[in-house]
């Protein structure tokens, strides 16, 4: 019987070559992302903004799984409301909006609440109020999903909101919408606290 040794060398190289395997699997798009998410960390904002597009706009970008497709479309979106584009960000919040309501069929959930919240601050940003109105009155039924600093933020949301809904003559909306925010009040400031 003979004795079987591998050398370290070989070892070396077996995991080089995995290695190598995996990047090469690694496609454009996904690429391209992570090298935004760099540019984004690094406060390279202007070179994010061209590196999420080109991630969205790769010929492999339409391959991936329809939840990453719309995480990466949310993500891009919500640069684009940093940078304030709020057309640009509206315009995706739209397309990742018709994505997850693929993917809720009939049962929405958080990633669809997360959506229609940026979505209504993307339109109220533009004075587009009738479009957010519209917004806000589906994301009204699925507010009770958020919690913490969401749910706080989405009580805000509403609070803003209140006006225009009451002056579009939607009183009950504007009921439903002063309810949530009171029973999520936002938090007292940091330096409040004891």
């Amino acid at each position: 019987m003979k004795s079987f040794r591998i050398s370290r060398a070989a070892v070396a190289m077996s995991i080089t070559l995995v290695a190598a395997g995996v990047q090469a699997q690694e496609g454009a798009s996904d690429k391209l992302f992570r090298e935004c998410r760099t540019a984004f960390a690094d406060n390279n904002i202007g070179l994010a903004d061209e590196l999420c597009y080109k991630s969205l706009t790769a010929p492999d970008f339409k391959d991936m799984p329809i939840e990453a497709r719309s995480q990466r479309i949310y993500n891009y979106a919500q640069l684009k409301r940093m940078l304030g584009n709020w057309e640009g960000a509206e315009e995706l919040l739209r397309e990742t909006l018709a994505l997850e309501e693929q993917r809720a069929a009939g049962t929405p959930g958080l990633a669809l609440a997360r959506r229609l919240a940026e979505l209504s601050i993307a339109l109220a940003a533009q004075n587009k109020w009738p479009e957010g109105i519209q917004a806000i009155e589906r994301l009204a039924p699925l507010a009770g999903v958020f919690q913490g600093g969401e749910r706080a933020a989405v009580a805000e949301l509403f609070r803003n909101y209140v006006p225009q809904v009451t002056s579009a003559g939607r009183v009950e909306l504007a009921r439903t919408l002063l309810d949530f925010a009171e029973s999520a009040p936002a938090p007292e400031p940091a330096f409040i606290n004891r």
